[in-house]
């Protein structure tokens, strides 16, 4: 029966003190791996961001460096894909949740980062930049965001191989690009139906907010957690970031109900304001000036 815990009580949150609250990190990769010492271990999800819960599962990622063969699991369940194993337990009544990353298995996402780093330096290029979605976005957000646990100068050599520090860049890039995608989409659809208009709208901003958090370092906006994650990232955003989350939660409350003409505009406007952001930081203005000229905006010159 799962139970409740205090790993989010403030307390450094390290092997020792999930071992003394009945989580024992080594015993559970000794059991999923032949050679625990060549694996790091990171600890991820909400214990890891620091917004945690008593009930709260305990998430871990493990790094496995060589074409380790990964041992059948004695209590838990085992699901895989094309890249990851994930294995479920319970320990002493706490939820467990362990992803394995082997190395062969991940190396594709490794060379997808090597093309994106090039590409966002070299505008040009940017049309050629890969689209990583899902289990792999998940995969470079935990292994950046991650708090390491076993073996961490493996975990560092993880993260500079797999250029984990490009990711709030890319991801605002990208999700910059695709705000102005979906702002189009929303306006062709208008014409047939406003309620597709409205939803597409919707998720216009989404994009945007995905895109403005990323510029604050923030890579874990789910969907889900979206909104949440705005509102929180506003405490200690500066001025003009906080201005810019607030419009995009503004617009997107009123793109339910609200005139959906003034929403499509108002979005078209943030994303301008975004571009001005953007465009004063070096590393993302070049990128910013070539997506500017290749954009038409529409709504700002209709009457």
């Amino acid at each position: 029966m799962k139970r409740t815990h205090q790993l989010s009580s403030g307390q450094p949150l390290t092997t020792q003190t999930l071992r003394a609250h009945g989580v024992d990190v080594e015993r559970i990769l000794s059991e999923l791996v032949s050679d625990p010492a060549s694996c790091g271990v990171l600890l991820t999800g909400s214990l890891a961001a620091g917004n945690g819960t008593p009930s709260s599962d305990v998430d871990l990622m493990v790094l496995v460096p060589h074409r380790t063969s990964l041992i059948s699991t004695k209590d838990g369940v085992r699901f895989k894909n094309s890249r990851f194993s994930e294995a479920l337990q319970y320990c002493d009544g706490i939820e467990v949740n362990i992803e394995l990353a082997e190395r062969g298995r991940v190396a594709e996402i490794m060379t997808w980062m090597t093309a994106i780093a090039p590409a966002l330096y070299k505008p040009s290029e940017l049309k050629f930049i890969p689209i990583i979605d899902g289990p792999e976005l998940r995969f470079l957000h935990r292994l950046r965001a991650g708090l390491p646990l076993l073996n961490p100068s493996l975990v560092a050599s993880w993260r500079d191989e797999f250029l984990v520090e490009l990711l709030p860049t890319y991801l605002t890039v990208r999700h910059f690009m695709e705000v102005h995608e979906y702002l189009e989409d929303a306006i062709s659809h208008r014409a047939v139906s406003e309620e597709s208009s409205r939803h597409v709208a919707r998720i216009a901003v989404e994009e945007a907010l995905v895109s403005i958090l990323a510029a604050l370092g923030v890579t874990s906006a789910a969907r889900k957690w979206l909104l949440i994650e705005s509102r929180k990232a506003m405490a200690t955003a500066g001025e003009v970031d906080r201005s810019l989350l607030a419009e995009g939660l503004s617009i997107h409350a009123d793109c339910a109900t609200g005139p959906l003409g003034e929403c499509l505009t108002r979005i078209e406007a943030l994303h301008q304001r975004m571009a001005r952001r953007m465009a004063a930081e070096p590393e993302l203005a070049r990128a910013v000036e070539f997506l500017q000229g290749s954009i038409t905006y529409v709504l700002e010159h209709q009457g």
